[in-house]
């Protein structure tokens, strides 16, 4: 018999009194001061459905009315000496990890570009007496240059953000893509007590840039931060 595990706790916390996926019971393994979340599981694989989806999420919700857990990403399966020699091994980054993101929230910031600059040289008009070699070569340089331009911008716009909440998080994690319409996409984890001021924060940059469109949401579990589903697999095979 195989486990779905939702996510890790530190310390005793009461069971949860709602289903888990397949409407399972939810059950508390505890290793010490570890406590893992699960519910039994019969199959290989979890399929990926709204239900099954929703109520891997509302587990873990419910978990962070008690505690702030670290979050398995969804389908997580494992044998009960699997889940015990996981937590054995790695014991001292989980709780490690369990004391960083304590009494915290993962807040959500997406910028769209709504204009975005333009980085192709098509349409460049060629002068009539360049050959094909150099007019390639010269709509090359123009790619070439609308792409830094992109960079730089897009890199600018992920400074800006960072630079603004800055003081107001404990952890971030942002991307960029200078090519896409969601040109920053930033995780942040901050302290439960701070979000109206995180959100404060991000409705102030918007409103001084305009320009740019802003995707919020939040707060959820830190599932950016908790990154343990990555050692299961890497360590342990399970998928």
């Amino acid at each position: 018999m195989k486990y779905y595990a939702y996510c890790v706790a530190r310390r005793e916390i009461p069971e949860v009194n709602r289903p888990g996926i397949e409407n399972q019971i939810l059950e508390n393994l505890q290793f010490d001061d570890v406590i893992v979340v699960v519910s039994k599981f019969a199959g290989d694989i979890v399929q990926v459905t709204r239900p099954n989806v929703l109520a891997h999420e509302a587990v873990v919700r419910a978990v962070m009315s008690f505690s702030t857990p670290l979050p398995f990403r969804f389908g997580t399966l494992v044998s009960e000496v699997g889940l015990r020699n996981f937590v054995e091994s790695r014991r001292p980054s989980l709780i490690a990890r369990l004391d960083a993101i304590q009494n915290c929230v993962e807040m959500s910031v997406k910028i769209i570009w709504p204009n975005r600059p333009d980085d192709s040289s098509e349409g460049a008009p060629v002068p009539g007496n360049m050959g094909a070699g150099t007019a390639f070569l010269r709509n090359k340089k123009l790619e070439l240059l609308g792409n830094e331009r992109l960079h730089d911008e897009a890199d600018e716009i992920r400074g800006w953000l960072t630079n603004g909440l800055k003081g107001k998080v404990r952890q971030e994690f942002v991307t960029v893509e200078p090519r896409s319409k969601i040109v920053v996409s930033g995780a942040f984890l901050i302290e439960k007590l701070t979000e109206n001021e995180f959100k404060n924060s991000v409705k102030l940059l918007q409103e001084s840039r305009p320009e740019l469109h802003f995707l919020t949401s939040g707060p959820w579990p830190p599932y950016t931060f908790a990154n343990i589903d990555l050692e299961f697999e890497t360590q342990f095979r399970v998928s």
